[in-house]
């Protein structure tokens, strides 16, 4: 699963709210070229073709990270991902392998994004949007480790979450966390049900 939704809504809707929803999606290895509405002819993607139509579509854009972590936190920040804080690198520094240093950033409280970061559904909160994240999280340690900062310290009220990839293999997944609370098995593939969750979010 390497797919990240950010949902928000206004709080509070009037007939005369003219604030708009954001649905932003942001899925790891997405070639420019593979969606319809970027040209491509052999896949069909006639949904997101049709949000695509209704909504801004980037024509010049370039993802600042090699590996996901790094730019997701580019994405939520909008800061350079080297500005943030202890991310995991891509191939490793100092002969010490990626998630080798992941594992050592973590026991110094130094590996993700710092709760006290400005990131945009802080933001959206404070101008009375409610927001809510779905689907794989991988920008902190571990949901389980105390004091690490979750999806709630950056300004998401709802979350349904999976540290990395959901396991086993996306089939049946039992490692996802909703609001702080561990999901346990789930029947289905991760695609789907994290597909289902937002929808019922929204």
């Amino acid at each position: 699963l390497s797919c990240l939704l950010c949902l928000a809504l206004p709080t509070q809707v009037s007939s005369a709210d003219a604030r708009p929803n954001i649905v932003f999606i942001l899925a790891d290895d997405l070639g420019y070229g593979d969606l319809g509405c970027y040209g491509a002819k052999d896949i069909r993607t006639p949904h997101l073709d049709r949000l695509a139509a209704d909504g801004v579509r980037f024509t010049d854009f370039y993802a600042n990270g090699a590996v996901c972590s790094p730019t997701r936190i580019a994405f939520l920040t909008g800061r350079y991902q080297q500005r943030v804080g202890g991310l995991e690198c891509a191939i490793g520094t100092g002969n010490v392998g990626r998630y080798d240093d992941a594992i050592r950033l973590a026991e110094q409280r130094d590996l993700g994004l710092p709760a006290d970061q400005t990131v945009i559904p802080g933001r959206l909160r404070d101008a009375g949007y409610t927001s809510c994240h779905v689907g794989k999280w991988h920008m902190n340690g571990m949901f389980n480790l105390p004091g690490q900062p979750q999806p709630i310290d950056h300004g998401f009220q709802y979350w349904f979450s999976t540290q990395n990839n959901a396991l086993p293999n996306h089939r049946n997944p039992y490692n996802f966390v909703r609001n702080a609370i561990p999901a346990g098995p789930i029947q289905g593939y991760a695609a789907d049900i994290v597909a289902a969750e937002a929808a019922k979010w929204l």
